[in-house]
């Protein structure tokens, strides 16, 4: 019985990151037709969308069930509580995608040229974000508590860009009607990368709560 939940327990995780590996495909994706004005990309991403969700249903049905049949207790319930939840912060992100997939039909729809600066920031966004990710899912794989630990750190490199952006933004004395569409533009395609970063983070703290049992660690204001 013990050796049929384990290879349950391996399966499931086996699912969540392949899941993982979809939605960075994403992620990379999304960003890309972002900066590189590639509708064609863009599409891709809304189209795939439908199997990230898939995996969504799949492992939450997967984890109600062998919750129900094997009723775990201690680091075994933790774990799969926990893949549920990360499941979900994994599927915003690929909503996320999605957005800023739609964000670069009607940037390339409305002809929005995005100068070099904005763009620079954008890029260093969208690279900090793409690694706070992989570093979350390779702590969930390797069981990694200290690398989980880190993420929060890397993703005040996240918030730091996004504040210089928005004094790049924001300092042009220059605010005609096309000026300010592009700055709502702008600063909702940094809130998509800030959110990833948010979302990444999340699964780093459910890792670390899951191999150390720390509530407080997902409860920051106990």
């Amino acid at each position: 019985m013990r050796k049929t939940f384990d290879e349950k327990l391996n399966e499931i995780s086996g699912e969540l990151l392949e899941m993982g590996s979809l939605v960075q495909d994403s992620v990379n994706d999304a960003i890309n037709s972002l900066i590189n004005a590639d509708i064609e990309l863009a599409q891709k991403v809304i189209d795939n969308d439908s199997r990230i969700d898939d995996y969504d249903i799949l492992i939450e049905e997967k984890c109600m069930y062998i919750q129900a049949e094997h009723q775990p207790v201690a680091r075994d319930l933790r774990l799969i509580h926990s893949i549920y939840l990360i499941v979900i912060y994994v599927e915003r992100i690929g909503d996320i995608c999605v957005s800023i997939a739609k964000l670069t039909k009607r940037l390339c729809k409305e002809d929005t040229k995005i100068n070099r600066e904005v763009m620079d920031i954008l890029i260093e966004m969208g690279n900090v974000a793409k690694l706070i990710l992989d570093k979350a899912l390779k702590a969930f794989k390797n069981k990694d508590a200290k690398l989980a630990s880190r993420l929060e750190q890397m993703d005040y490199t996240i918030d730091d860009l996004q504040k210089t952006l928005y004094h790049k933004l924001y300092s042009s004395h220059h605010m005609d009607e096309d000026y300010i569409k592009f700055v709502t533009n702008m600063s909702l395609a940094s809130r998509y990368f800030e959110r990833i970063g948010d979302n990444s983070v999340n699964i780093g703290e459910r890792v670390i709560y899951y191999l150390t049992g720390d509530f407080k660690v997902i409860h920051s204001d106990i």
